[in-house]
């Protein structure tokens, strides 16, 4: 219970900096805090070039349903979402890191309930950006369940 209060914390503290900076995020400097370097911080600012590039960045936490009663519009399309994935039967990876700021597991337990078919993989000391810190034992993790599924020979 902390724990996910603790996540909620972090989320509410980026939508607090997004609420205030609006289109003006100084993304480079908050990637710092997910611990990745200089070098890749600048990657993930690199995609926008000036602020106007930023609108869909700014406006991402307000499509995140924090509660049940929150905007009704947000809430009936991730119902609707939840809905269709639950009867999506195509094979399914799931890699989730142990240690990630959302890594209380109400996520990974989420979409294990929608899709009870498909494959765990847990990736162990991945963080928050699990891609950028263990990204080649995803690609290997992905590229087993690419030749395990295709229908390409």
């Amino acid at each position: 219970m902390f724990k996910h209060l603790v996540n909620m914390f972090h989320f509410m503290s980026w939508s607090a900096i997004i609420f205030v900076c609006q289109t003006h995020l100084p993304l480079g400097y908050l990637m710092g805090y997910a611990k990745v370097d200089y070098e890749t911080s600048k990657g993930y600012t690199a995609p926008f070039p000036n602020y106007r590039f930023k609108a869909g960045v700014a406006r991402w936490p307000q499509l995140v349903p924090m509660l049940p009663c929150g905007n009704k519009r947000i809430v009936e399309d991730m119902r609707s979402t939840k809905r269709f994935l639950r009867g999506f039967k195509k094979p399914v990876l799931m890699m989730f890191s142990d240690d990630g700021i959302s890594g209380d597991g109400a996520s990974k337990e989420l979409f294990k309930s929608l899709f009870p078919h498909g494959e765990d993989i847990p990736i162990h000391g991945g963080g928050y950006l699990l891609q950028e810190f263990k990204g080649e034992e995803l690609a290997t993790h992905l590229t087993k369940f690419l030749r395990k599924h295709s229908t390409v020979s």
